[in-house]
C-alpha cells in the first residue's frame, strides 16, 4: 500500500498541469498565429498556403535593381503575375527541402556563397544607412542649381563621328572622305569602320550634347570648324576621331523632375567613394606574393613580339615538327640533330638584328 501512495497524485495536481500545459499550448499557439494574422493567403498549391507577406517579399527581390521599384505595389500585379509569383514560392519550399535533406546545404561551396552574400548585403546595408541622411531632397535641390549654373552660357553640339583604334586606319578614311573623285560619305564610314557602337548605327551622328561631357580633344576640333567641315583624324585617350561639325545652339536649362533622379544617382556615387575613402584612407595595398620573374615576364614577351617574329616561328614550329616525324626519338642527341638545330635559329636572330 505504501508503494502505491507514493507514487499516486492527488487531483488537484494533475488539473494543474493539465491546465499549466494547456496555458503553455494556448500561448504558443497564439503566438504562432499572431505572425499570419495580419496576412492573407493569396493562392494555394496542393495543401500548402502561398501569402501576400511572401508575395512582396519576392516582389522586391524581382525589382531590387529597378529604380521604379517603388511603384510596383502588390495591389497592382494581375493575377497571371500572382501565378507566377506563387509557382517561384512554392518551388523555392520544395527545392530548398529536397536540398536540405540530401545534405546540400552542408556544403563548402553553398556556405561560401552564403557567407559572400552575407558580407555584401551586410555591406550594402551600412551603405544604404550612411547614405540615409545623406542623400536628402535639400542636397538634390542644391545639386540641381549647382548644374543649372554651369550650363548657364553653355553650348550644346551636334556632330558626327568615326572612332577608330589605329592611326593609320584613320588617315586612310580620311583621304576616302577627303578624296576629290568619289569622296566616302561620312555617314557610310561611320556605319562601316566606327567602333563606337552608340553612334555607327546612326551614321555617327551623335545629337546635341552639351559641351562639359564632350571629350576636350573632340571639343577643340569642334570649336575649330565650319558646319558640315570635317576634322583631320586626332586622338583622344585610346583611340582615334573624325568629327564632322553640325550645328550649335545655347544650353536650355535643366527640367528638374526629368533629372532629379540622375543627380540623386550622382550624390549616392560621390557618397560611396567618400565612405571608402574613410576607410582606406592613405593605406596602399602592398603584395606580399612571390612571383618567379623569369615566368612572369616571358608571356609579356611573347606577346608583344612583332608579328614577322611570329610568322617566321610558325614556320620553324612546322618545320620541327616535319622533322620529327622523319627523325626517330634518340635517347641522346646526335651531333647531326645539332647541326639540324642550327639553321632552324638562325631566322629568328636575324629578325631580332633587323628590329
Amino acid at each position: 500500500m505504501k508503494l502505491y501512495s507514493r507514487k499516486r497524485k492527488s487531483p488537484i495536481k494533475i488539473l494543474v498541469i493539465i491546465t499549466l500545459l494547456a496555458g503553455f499550448a494556448f500561448a504558443v499557439s497564439k503566438q504562432f498565429l499572431a505572425k499570419k494574422i495580419n496576412d492573407i493567403v493569396v493562392a494555394q498549391i496542393g495543401d500548402e498556403n502561398i501569402y501576400k507577406s511572401e508575395i512582396e517579399k519576392k516582389l522586391k527581390e524581382v525589382f531590387a535593381n529597378n529604380q521604379n521599384n517603388s511603384q510596383i505595389s502588390f495591389d497592382k500585379l494581375p493575377d497571371q503575375v500572382l501565378e507566377l509569383f506563387a509557382r517561384e514560392i512554392f518551388l523555392d519550399r520544395k527545392i530548398v527541402a529536397e536540398a536540405k535533406r540530401l545534405g546540400i546545404d552542408n556544403s563548402a561551396e553553398i556556405k561560401d556563397s552564403i557567407e559572400n552574400f552575407k558580407t555584401s548585403t551586410i555591406r550594402q546595408a551600412y551603405i544604404n544607412s550612411s547614405l540615409k541622411d545623406v542623400v536628402t531632397d535639400q542636397k538634390i535641390v542644391e545639386k540641381f542649381n549647382e548644374m543649372n549654373a554651369e550650363a548657364e552660357n553653355k553650348n550644346e553640339y551636334k556632330y558626327f563621328q568615326i572612332v577608330l583604334k589605329e592611326q593609320l586606319q584613320a588617315e586612310n578614311i580620311y583621304k576616302e572622305l577627303k578624296s576629290p573623285k568619289k569622296p566616302l560619305k561620312f555617314n557610310e564610314g561611320a556605319r562601316k569602320y566606327s567602333i563606337d557602337a552608340q553612334s555607327s548605327g546612326n551614321g555617327g551622328e551623335v545629337d546635341y550634347k552639351q559641351e562639359a561631357s564632350i571629350q576636350k580633344e573632340v571639343l577643340d576640333n569642334l570649336k575649330n570648324l565650319k558646319k558640315d567641315e570635317i576634322s583631320k583624324p586626332f586622338q583622344s585617350g585610346s583611340d582615334w576621331f573624325i568629327v564632322k561639325f553640325a550645328d550649335l545652339k545655347k544650353s536650355k536649362p535643366l527640367e528638374f523632375e526629368s533629372t532629379k533622379e540622375y543627380i540623386r544617382h550622382l550624390l549616392k556615387i560621390d557618397e560611396v567613394e567618400k565612405i571608402n575613402g574613410k576607410f582606406v584612407k592613405d593605406n596602399k595595398v602592398k603584395i606580399l606574393l612571390k612571383r618567379d620573374p623569369i615566368n612572369s615576364d616571358k608571356k609579356p614577351l611573347e606577346e608583344n613580339k612583332p608579328v614577322e617574329n611570329s610568322v617566321e616561328q610558325n614556320k620553324n614550329i612546322e618545320q620541327e615538327k616535319n622533322e620529327e616525324t622523319v627523325q626517330q626519338p634518340a635517347p641522346e642527341s646526335t651531333p647531326e640533330q645539332e647541326s639540324a638545330k642550327e639553321p632552324e635559329q638562325q631566322p629568328v636572330e636575324s629578325n631580332q638584328q633587323k628590329l
